[in-house]
């Protein structure tokens, strides 16, 4: 009897899920039907139960077609009450449904592609945004709907602006603007986007023209306008305007019907900020805290929440950056900046390309400068230490973070793990035909389908993903990396270059320090002087004391002085200095023109360069000898060619085991399917650093290898030996450092990689090279191989004077492990000690033994 009342509790708890299963297409726009009606949270959830069922059993056409047409509706009702997370998930879901099972009879654009759009808009995903949004331009010029048009532009000029394209954002609207048939609601906040890019760009009058000619229209939504104006003034210092503005533009908003959450929020936030530009903190705190309990209803009270209710929503990094600027507290302050780089970890897991994770690194950057100039003011003060760990934390968490993420990635070494590492290297390989596609001007079908299949990889990505724990962000551990650095015998010396504020750290296993820097208005200029000294062989020859000169200023002024305690020195550069060649510096005044008498960092110390101290403290030797694979384009006869790279190639045939790939057999496809085979790969060819349009690229006998495609090979622990020019030259990113040939390889999994810093002289390259290799086949230290072949280089006498120049023989930065060529002859010695002591033990021994 108690078993069939158990069955039949469990038939009747069921019962509401097998029915909903077992709804028809029409039974589901029902309960649609039943939501417009009533559109309440209960609804809106009892609607996405019913889709999540109905999914189980659909088959036909129309029940696709009735589950999309659910599903773009939840998308929609979703974001009014503010959840983006479950917007984004059921607009997905809808479009991809959509697509996937061809169906028709519905504006699948109009209904989910814009809308979806404006939030990953909203969220910062830029290139998932203008990826879709270049699709419903398409299919709104095929289908001549000029209302899907309008909006399409109206949400890629937001997009623009958002990404500081103005100009492009000019174009649009103005040539949209002359298209007939505009509704004036339309047209209104076209000219609203316009206002704004000008505004933006810094031209207020064409600004307030605009926003005048809004006020006169009839039945438009002016909250906008207002806010605009707001703003405007605020910058031409009209406080009082500015604040008029804003109480006009928060009363239209209350005075709307069904005002969501998500406006309200804006608007609490964009207040806040308002008035903490005019100085009224407490207010603007107030705001923040009414924007939180909106955001936030489970909170209440005037702390700051725990970060386990928090979700990845762009309006909680504005709320916690204003209180932090609110607070006198330097606790508080760094909780509500910690509670900020907690929910940008969370936003950048939703990220499917690292294109648009890199674009966010600045803003973490800003925010890090502003954490370090709060604990400088205690650590100058009190010289304690906690204050200077807390401080190197803080720079290096977002230091390279997109790298070490993909890093993380290819060490996790599961199935799942795998599946997204394949997905993400097939976006990378669609992305790189993209680009080609563009480059040659091919039909507007042929973009589109590339577009198309970039999304459909992003949603399997996404559903890849969300069965893998966050990779959120861990804290270094100090003791550890000291350990290393004992172990190493080195010093790290770390930089952070902020917008205004320059620090750096310096740390050994004694502890470590922090200083703080000239400011970048003042150590700019330092730094591209001396780099811009290497653009060219006569830079430095022509007047030499000029580099002796600027060569021992900037060491004294980067405080490199600090860093020699040991013979082995760790370099973490930052900004500009990510191109300069430290190794070039002087550490003492000279005013002798030998450059082989000079005081170079590189004679006193052996350098090696790292992204970040996590890389460093995960940084392994690939010891032993190493199978070596050559590739050498030479390009004879050809206006590129490389005479030199012949003696380069018989140079390291010469000396270690290589398999050497010549001329016409220096493909693209060669290298690929060769360098499986090998764990060291010699490149000896041009290469690029690209510019805003064209990416970085490695040039091969027959083809081009771009960034995105070098992005999906698999480099794992393999040793690149670059010698090329400007391999480690690239677009500088804040937080990210140059996207370069260099860190394409070590995204793609590459553990160790030798790269030049600006165009190397085909001669002495060449030299240098065969100076590496003969070290390297007897050390098999690539750290201390570098070293040695430049320290030959200066130091031999066949060298003319003229060609010691740090020019010739320091193009060449090394990142990787310090498998240092003294340590092993020091292990070699040690081994080889106790050997010989232990072997003389057993004569004494077996001698006593005998007369015994």
């Amino acid at each position: 009897m108690k078993n069939l009342r158990k069955i039949f509790v469990c038939i009747v708890w069921t019962l509401p899920f097998w029915s909903s299963a077992q709804l028809s297409a029409d039974e589901l726009y029902k309960e649609l039907d039943h939501l417009v009606a009533k559109p309440t949270i209960e609804n809106l959830q009892r609607l996405e139960g019913y889709c999540d069922n109905f999914n189980l059993t659909v088959k036909s056409s129309n029940q696709q077609l009735a589950l999309v047409i659910a599903r773009a509706n939840l998308g929609y009702y979703f974001e009014r009450y503010g959840d983006l997370s479950k917007s984004i998930d059921n607009y997905e879901d809808a479009y991809h449904r959509f697509k996937s099972n061809q169906l028709s009879d519905y504006n699948i654009y109009e209904n989910a592609a814009v809308p979806l759009a404006a939030i990953y808009i909203r969220q910062g995903d830029y290139l998932k945004a203008e990826e879709l949004l270049i699709q419903c331009a398409s299919h709104a010029k095929d289908t001549a709907d000029n209302s899907l048009l309008f909006n399409t532009v109206l949400s890629l000029s937001a997009l623009y602006n958002s990404t500081s394209r103005y100009e492009r954002s000019y174009l649009l609207i103005n040539e949209t603007l002359k298209k007939k048939g505009i509704p004036p609601s339309m047209a209104a906040v076209l000219k609203n986007n316009l206002a704004t890019a000008y505004f933006r760009a810094g031209d207020f009058e064409k600004a307030k023209k605009l926003l005048s000619e809004i006020q006169v229209l009839a039945g438009v939504d002016l909250v906008n306008t207002y806010k605009s104006l707001a703003y405007i003034a605020l910058k031409e210092a009209k406080a009082e305007e500015a604040m008029e503005y804003f109480e006009m533009a928060k009363s239209t908003l209350l005075n709307k019907e069904n005002v969501s959450a998500r406006d309200w929020v804006n608007l609490l936030v964009e207040e806040s900020e308002l008035l903490l530009e005019l100085g009224y903190t407490l207010e603007a705190q107030n705001n923040l805290h009414k924007a939180l309990s909106v955001l936030l209803p489970s909170h209440s009270g005037q702390d700051l929440p725990d970060e386990t209710i928090l979700f990845p929503e762009r309006n909680f990094l504005r709320i916690f950056d204003i209180y932090a600027a609110t607070t006198e507290s330097v606790k508080d302050a760094l909780r509500a900046y910690d509670l900020a780089f907690y929910v940008a970890n969370l936003i950048q897991q939703d990220y499917t390309s690292q294109e648009t994770k890199i674009i966010h690194q600045a803003d973490i950057k800003h925010r890090t400068e502003k954490c370090l100039n709060l604990i400088w003011k205690h650590y100058s003060d009190s010289k304690d230490t906690n204050w200077a760990e807390k401080a190197f934390a803080y720079a290096e968490q977002g230091k390279a973070s997109v790298l070490m993420e993909k890093m993380v990635l290819i060490g996790q070494n599961n199935e799942k793990a795998s599946a997204l590492e394949n997905l993400q290297s097939k976006r990378d390989k669609i992305t790189d035909q993209l680009l080609r596609a563009q480059f040659k001007n091919l039909d507007g079908n042929i973009l589109d389908a590339f577009i198309s299949e970039l999304a459909d990889i992003d949603w399997q990505i996404k559903k890849v993903r969300s069965n893998l724990p966050k990779m959120l962000r861990t804290e270094l551990d100090l003791v550890e990396l000291q350990q290393k650095l004992k172990s190493d015998e080195a010093v790290l010396q770390s930089y952070f270059l902020g917008e205004k504020s320059n620090y750096h750290f310096t740390i050994d296993n004694s502890g470590i320090r922090m200083y703080r820097l000239l400011e970048t208005e003042e150590l700019s200029p330092y730094i591209l002087k001396f780099v811009h000294l290497f653009d060219s062989p006569e830079g430095i020859n022509n007047d030499v004391p000029n580099f002796t000169k600027s060569a021992h200023e900037l060491f004294e002024v980067l405080q490199l002085r600090y860093a020699l305690r040991n013979n082995h020195l760790v370099l973490i550069p930052d900004g500009l200095l990510n191109f300069l060649p430290f190794e070039s510096l002087l550490t003492e005044p000279t005013e002798g023109t030998s450059f082989s008498k000079m005081p170079f960092l590189a004679v006193s110390e052996k350098v090696a360069y790292a992204v970040n101290a996590q890389q460093y403290l995960t940084s392994k030797s690939n010891g032993g000898r190493k199978s070596v694979l050559g590739i050498f384009p030479i390009f004879k006869g050809s206006s590129e060619e490389l005479s030199y790279s012949e003696e380069e190639a018989k140079a390291l045939g010469g000396t270690m085991s290589t398999e050497l790939v010549m001329e016409s057999q220096a493909t693209k496809n060669n290298f690929i399917k060769k360098a499986k085979n090998h764990d060291l790969i010699h490149l000896s060819t041009h290469a690029g650093s690209g510019d805003f349009i064209i990416p970085a690229f490695v040039q091969f006998y027959d083809d081009l290898l771009y960034l995105p495609e070098l992005h999906s090979l698999d480099m794992s622990g393999k040793t690149i030996v670059l010698s090329a020019c400007e391999t480690g030259i690239g677009k500088l990113q804040k937080g990210e450092g140059a996207i370069s040939v260099a860190r394409g390889f070590q995204y793609a999994g590459a553990s160790s990689v030798l790269f030049s810093l600006w165009k190397v002289n085909d001669q002495s390259t060449a030299s240098l090279m065969s100076r590496f290799y003969k070290s390297l086949s007897t050390t098999t230290s690539v750290f201390a191989s570098n070293h040695a072949a430049k320290l030959s280089y200066l130091q031999d006498e066949n060298v003319p004077n003229s060609k010691k120049s740090p020019y010739y023989w320091n193009a060449f930065a090394y990142y990787g492990a310090l498998d240092s060529y003294d340590k092993t002859n020091n292990n070699f010695w040690w081994w080889g000690t106790s050997l010989l002591f232990v072997g003389f033990l057993a004569i004494v021994f077996g001698f006593r033994k005998k007369l015994h």
